[in-house]
């Protein structure tokens, strides 16, 4: 059974807090590095934790300031297709059918990158030409569709979630022939960006991704969201738990479907995924680590704060 991504119900219930309290965190060892082992019996939950938390800490040290891990989310669409056009922009802008036919700006000079708190640092920033060029190397084949043409380009920014809250980054619009809809596409270079996910082959029993997190006050509780099934009784409903790994530098979280005892009937359950959520008790506050889903690798974005 495959899950549709939704936006849907909260699971809160104390006896799944009290399941998450007896096998939920994982402390640090005692060199302050990898998540300790589990005393659960997750140790190979674990141990493919610690790989995710080191390899994602080499990613970020790769990384030139300011490093910003901002996943897929380098693009944005500001507007809505126009029914006559709609069909095939979309697709042009998705399959990167994008050329360039006027002269567009160069790289400015450096600019402030600004965290939600009003934090900021200094980025470099690339020029428009070289941000749609990143946006046409994946180009393929749209089955025919007209080339979307770039008829200018302004220096602006995006507000992009992230792990760490709402980051504020420098960003080209660029405008199109023949609609109102513009695209913006991150400045920052890609030397600046940590290089996401990172590569950790899934495995089986690594459970549901983590969409996003929120924190509860004092940040030792993650409610963390995700896709699955139900939250109804019987064979097509589910249970979970979720599974927090801690090291210094990263919080991996596991979701984990509970088993259910079966019926012995075949019974054909609905092939849509339910938003769901559990909540997750860390050992220690999460502060300034990174929130990682053991299923993708990829660092999973904050909501505001409880």
């Amino acid at each position: 059974m495959s899950w549709l991504p939704r936006v849907g119900s909260v699971l809160t219930t104390s006896l799944l807090v009290a399941t998450l309290a007896a096998c939920g965190s994982v402390g640090t060892d005692a060199s302050g590095g990898s998540p300790a082992p589990s005393p659960s019996g997750d140790q190979d939950l674990a141990h493919r934790a610690a790989q995710l938390a080191d390899r994602y800490a080499a990613a970020k040290a790769e990384a030139a300031p300011p490093a910003l891990d901002l996943g897929d989310q380098l693009e944005q669409q500001d507007g809505d297709w126009e029914p006559a056009v709609g069909e095939n922009d979309k697709l042009a802008w998705l399959t990167g059918h994008l050329v360039a036919v006027a002269t567009l700006p160069a790289a400015p000079g450096p600019v402030m990158v600004l965290t939600g708190a009003g934090q900021g640092v200094s980025s470099t920033v690339i020029s428009a030409g070289a941000a749609l060029a990143a946006m046409t190397a994946r180009r393929s084949s749209c089955g025919g569709c007209t080339d979307l043409e770039v008829t200018g380009a302004t220096l602006t920014t995006m507000d992009v979630r992230t792990a760490a809250g709402t980051v504020t980054v420098p960003a080209w619009r660029f405008s199109l022939r023949g609609t109102a809809v513009t695209l913006r596409r991150v400045a920052v270079p890609p030397s600046a960006l940590v290089r996401t996910p990172v590569p950790l082959t899934p495995a089986p029993g690594d459970g549901l991704r983590a969409e996003s997190f929120e924190q509860a006050p004092g940040g030792r509780t993650l409610t963390v969201s995700f896709t699955g099934a139900h939250d109804e009784p019987g064979p097509c409903g589910a249970d979970y738990r979720g599974v927090a790994f801690e090291s210094d530098r990263a919080v991996v979280v596991a979701v984990l479907e509970l088993p259910r005892k079966s019926s012995g009937q075949e019974i054909a359950c609905a092939d849509v995924g339910a938003g769901r959520s559990v909540e997750v008790p860390l050992r220690r506050p999460l502060g300034d680590r990174t929130v990682l889903s053991l299923a993708d690798g990829q660092s999973v974005v904050q909501g505001p704060a409880r």
